[in-house]
Order: C-alpha cells, then structure tokens, then sequence
C-alpha cells in the first residue's frame, strides 16, 4: 500500500490493437481505484499508445535485446525491477507464460488472470485470482472488462484516451490543409496488414480507391507504417485514380492524429485499426482469416465485413483465408462505407 490506497501493476506487453484494446480496461481500474498508484508493464514497440496518459502514474519499459540468452538476463532484471516496486495487485490482460512469470515475479499478493483457454500457456498457473470467460468468442474489450471486474471495478467502461502533444496536432492540421484544400471527406485506406491470413487483395483495394474518387465527395488518404511503403505505393500504381500517400508517420501518436483528421477509416485487423476506433473514426473492418468477432472493434461506429466461417475459434492459415478475402468486393466495401457515413450524418 502507498498512503493506504494499493499499487496496482497491468501487464499488457504487446502487440500495438492489444495494447489499445486494454485501454478501457485502464480507465475502468482507474475509476474504480481513484487514489491509487497504477503503472503498466509494456514492451517498448507499443508504449507511445500508453504515454502521457493521464490514468497511469509510471510505464515500465521492457526493451527486448536480440538474442536469447541476452533476452532472459534482460527480462529477469526487468522482473527484479517490478518486485522492487512492491505492487499489491496486479492484472495481466496478457496472459502468456512471459506475462505470468512478471505477475508472478511481483510477489503482489493479488495476482488476476484468465483462465483457460484464454490463459495461455503457463500463466494460469501463476496467477492466484483465475478468471473464467462465459464464451471463447467474446470480443478482446469484453474479455478484458471481465477480468477488471473480478478486481471490483465495474466492467463496463469503454473509455478510451490516446494523449496526443498540441504541437504534434497543429503539425498534422497544417498538413491536411496543405494537402486537402477542398471540402471533400477524407477516407483514411490501410492496405498493408502484418500477417497474410489477413490480407484482402491489393488490386480489390485499388477498385476500392477508385470507386471512393469517382464517388466525387471523397478524398482517399493511403496509410502506411514502418516498412509497409512498398504496399502503398503498388496500391498507388494499380488505381486509375489519384490516391494521397500518407507522410510516414515516426510514431503511433502521428498516425493517431493523423487517422482523427478523416471521415472514416477502411483496412484490415491491424494496429491502426484499432487506433481509429479509439479516436472515435467510424471504422469498416474487412476480416478474413482471424475471427471478427474475438477481434473486431467494439466500439461504435463501426461495419464489420466478414465471408468465412461463423464462429472461428482459431486463425486460419493464409491459404484457408484467401477465399473469404476474395468473397469481399470491392462494391461492397464501398457500399459499407457510404452507408456508415451517412449514419453518423
């Protein structure tokens, strides 16, 4: 305890959607734990979504070195480190066995995580307050509530805060008025996705650019992250239009200022679709090869276009997935999106 109200510690290591999908978990903590210390262990690739939020009194970096003997001795100290910091409870929403050896290493004498089969690994194992989900099909945000609530928060908050720098917004307001002089909507197109099982097809993109730029209300604005120009630039030389290429953008703090200045969001199950959804961009989501409803956005506006099997409980390999990519058109991305805009008019 500290001044009598307890140190709580999150764990949520990575990857960046995960990241930003334990945000509301964060914000219903803090509401239930007003006066307490709360700190996240985080790895370094997905701090910029949790820095400078106003919930959390420290983030604790993990930097994982190349290697992995040097990777155990890094984590070790990096365990040591959080021992040190005497947390009374603590909550991972990671749930693997690395995340479970820190809630473990902590010696907190409230330790929350899944059960399984969420639980993964060993982590069940190290936890002393094991929570059990009602359905292997919730949505991450659910999953995540849940677990909050087994601490006595309400479960319930949807809350979600990316801080962003004033000086880092008026860079990105300069850039859309440079950029986009008239009064047409901006649509925000991400192509490239990390993993295959997750890709719709780059010359459906293409149709789909096309189909927003002779529509004659849209401006298409292509995003891209670290390594991903490439995908753009070939999405760029299929259309018969002139999509803008989006600046690369050095943090995920630019790419959320950036995606909040536009109309809507279209892409894939990635980082920056998640982000779009915290900073309250109406999102159309096209899923393949990963289950939309484990890993949709859950936060409204949104349309979710999904082909495959109902009820998929494990990621399909990308040649499984290609055919419920491809049963996605074009036409009726772009249907979709029109009809999302004109609901949130």
């Amino acid at each position: 305890m500290l001044n009598g109200y307890p140190r709580i510690l999150i764990i949520r290591f990575s990857a960046i959607g995960d990241v930003v999908r334990t945000l509301p978990g964060l914000h219903d903590l803090r509401a239930h734990y007003p006066h307490a210390q709360i700190d996240w262990a985080v790895e370094d690739k997905s701090q910029d979504v949790i820095s400078e939020n106003p919930a959390l009194d420290q983030i604790l970096v993990f930097n994982r070195p190349e290697g992995l003997w040097n990777g155990i001795k890094a984590f070790s100290r990096f365990c040591r480190r959080l021992r040190a910091n005497r947390y009374d409870i603590v909550v991972d929403f990671h749930g693997i066995f690395k995340s479970g050896v820190a809630s473990r290493a902590t010696g907190a004498r409230e330790r929350y995580g899944f059960s399984r089969p969420r639980g993964r690994e060993l982590s069940p194992l190290l936890a002393n307050r094991r929570v059990s989900l009602p359905s292997t099909h919730l949505n991450r945000i659910e999953e995540n509530l849940r677990l909050c609530s087994a601490t006595g928060a309400s479960g319930k908050t949807l809350d979600v805060i990316i801080a962003l720098p004033e000086e880092l917004e008026e860079d990105i307001d300069r850039y859309i008025q440079r950029e986009f002089q008239g009064a047409k909507r901006i649509v925000a197109v991400h192509a490239p996705v990390d993993r295959a099982e997750k890709q719709w097809p780059i010359p459906y993109y293409a149709e789909l650019v096309d189909l927003l730029l002779c529509d004659g209300r849209f401006e298409v604005l292509l995003t891209w992250g670290p390594g991903q120009r490439a995908c753009v630039e070939q999405l760029c030389a299929r259309s018969r239009r002139n999509p803008h290429i989006a600046p690369e953008t050095p943090s995920l703090k630019h790419y959320a200022c950036l995606v909040r200045q536009c109309a809507l969001f279209v892409g894939g199950d990635t980082g920056p679709m998640h982000i779009a959804s915290a900073m309250d961009v109406p999102v159309v989501a096209i899923f393949g090869g990963t289950s939309p409803e484990k890993h949709g956005p859950y936060r409204n506006p949104c349309r979710v276009l999904y082909a495959g099997p109902p009820n998929l409980s494990h990621n399909l390999k990308p040649a499984e997935a290609a055919p419920f990519l491809t049963a996605i058109k074009p036409e009726e991305v772009y249907d979709a999106a029109i009809r999302l805009l004109k609901q949130g008019e």
